[in-house]
């Protein structure tokens, strides 16, 4: 009996163990025939960027990491104005950007063992791509861009030019050159090394040499630009002219070709001729006394205001001026460092200097829409109706352009059958002006056509009252008719 009992034991020991060994086996089994699967395929939980690859031979993922790739034009970012970034296509260099060997060398260098524990960790890999392209043509591509183009055709350079418009000036390119060669190799760098674009710094430009001749032409702009530049102001108002490079460059003598010509003791030579005609220049510009003029209305219409009956503007003293200016520039006292601020002698002077020397405060009378509007400091105080001179009975309003020369309140107003009381008064030229004129009822539309004024300009009260305390002696009238 306890023999039976004992091989009854064995038996179920041996039983257990043979069963054990049967699921390791199987497990194993399991174990090493997944080992063996992933041996040409990617390990569970593999990602590479957003390419999931889990179970994945290596010519799939290969295939579509190549169909995910875009690849964007090569860009060059330039360090200096004038140049927008440039790009370089790149088919156009055979760029090429290949992951399949990385693809093989990750799935090779993977413990194909170590399967079970990637269940349970995502695995992310960063692949090495293989990039090539073709040097020669890149090159070639790179000396086509604008900013290359233009480096190489500019060699260095210093000259001093002339303009017709501004004078004389330095063209210098020394400085900022690109350095070509420099560039090209850093491109080529940035490009092995995965990224495609470059932006370039200070590093990659530099400042040519300058030749023995150009150093000559250095010394004698630092003469030309000293003696270009005065000390000379003209105070013209609201304009300040500076006798600097851009006025004394066309006031000196120089060849046909502009190059300046000094005396006997190396000194630039003030062209008397020149100074005459600039002054010339100068009166014609600023000259308004006597002449006919353009005037832009309140409507927007630009009118021709005649001078037949003006007695404002402008009138400058030609023989002073050029006196003055032939004097101070054949003397040392134009550089000698001290700013001289100089203000035209004038044969009749305006209320406001300058090339509008209306300005910005006036009154402004249009006839033919028998409206008035007063300005001040450019803000519009005032628009209003008016009756003006009664045109078939002869006493017409005259055009042109006067000044407020006087202000009275309370004031009679005498003619030939006629005696007015106003309560504000502001003649402007001769017997005519601005004033109140209580004993109409209504002004504008074609009322001085059939009851108009003797010439002066009637309106309301109230629009007299304001002008009247706003308005100063000087005040510019502007009278005009289409």
């Amino acid at each position: 009996m306890i023999m039976s009992s004992v091989r009854e034991k064995l038996s179920k020991n041996k039983k257990k163990v043979v069963c054990i060994c049967s699921v390791f086996a199987i497990l194993l089994a399991i174990y090493l025939g997944t080992a063996f699967y992933f041996r040409n395929r990617f390990l569970p939980n593999t990602w590479i960027g957003d390419v999931y690859c889990t179970g994945r031979s290596m010519q799939a993922v290969a295939y579509d990491l190549k169909e995910k790739i875009v690849i964007p034009d090569i860009r060059i970012s330039w360090n200096d104005e004038g140049f927008e970034d440039s790009f370089i296509k790149p088919d156009d260099i055979s760029y090429s950007y290949n992951l399949t060997s990385s693809v093989i060398k990750a799935v090779e260098s993977q413990n194909i063992f170590s399967w079970p524990a990637c269940l349970f960790t995502k695995q992310t890999l960063q692949l090495e791509p293989v990039i090539d392209f073709n040097a020669d043509l890149l090159r070639a591509r790179f000396s086509q861009l604008e900013r290359v183009r233009t480096e190489v055709a500019q060699t260095p350079e210093y000259t001093i030019k002339f303009d017709n418009e501004t004078g004389y000036y330095v063209y210098d390119n020394h400085a900022g050159r690109l350095d070509t060669e420099k560039t090209l190799q850093a491109l080529n760098d940035v490009l092995l090394s995965g990224r495609l674009s470059l932006t370039l710094d200070e590093s990659y430009y530099y400042d040519a040499p300058y030749t023995a001749e150009e150093n000559s032409s250095i010394a004698e702009w630092e003469k030309l630009s000293s003696f270009l530049n005065t000390d000379l102001v003209y105070d013209m108002g609201a304009e300040k002219i500076a006798f600097d490079s851009s006025v004394m460059s066309f006031l000196i003598e120089a060849e046909r070709n502009h190059d300046p010509i000094k005396d006997e003791e190396g000194s630039y030579i003030i062209d008397d001729d020149a100074v005459s005609k600039w002054i010339d220049d100068l009166c014609e510009a600023y000259n308004t006394y006597g002449l006919d003029r353009e005037f832009v209305s309140s409507t927007g219409k630009t009118v021709i205001i005649p001078a037949t009956y003006s007695d404002y503007g402008t009138e400058l003293n030609h023989d002073a001026e050029l006196r003055f200016l032939s004097n101070y520039l054949h003397s040392e006292e134009a550089w000698d460092g001290t700013r001289d601020e100089h203000i035209p002698v004038y044969n009749v002077e305006a209320t406001v200097r300058g090339l509008n020397d209306i300005g910005d405060t006036f009154v402004e009378v249009d006839l033919a829409d028998q409206y008035l509007y007063y300005y001040k400091n450019g803000e519009l105080i005032i628009e209003t109706d008016i009756v003006s001179g009664d045109i078939p009975k002869g006493w017409t309003t005259p055009r042109g352009v006067f000044s407020i020369n006087g202000k009275y309140t309370d004031q009679y107003l005498y003619g030939k059958d006629y005696i007015d009381f106003v309560s504000y008064w502001m003649p402007y030229f001769r017997g005519y002006g601005l004033h109140d004129s209580d004993w109409r009822e209504e002004w504008g539309g074609d009322i001085y056509t059939y009851d108009g004024s003797h010439g002066c300009i009637n309106m309301d009260k109230e629009p007299a009252r304001i002008i009247f305390e706003n308005i100063e002696i000087g005040t510019p009238v502007v009278v005009y008719d289409y």
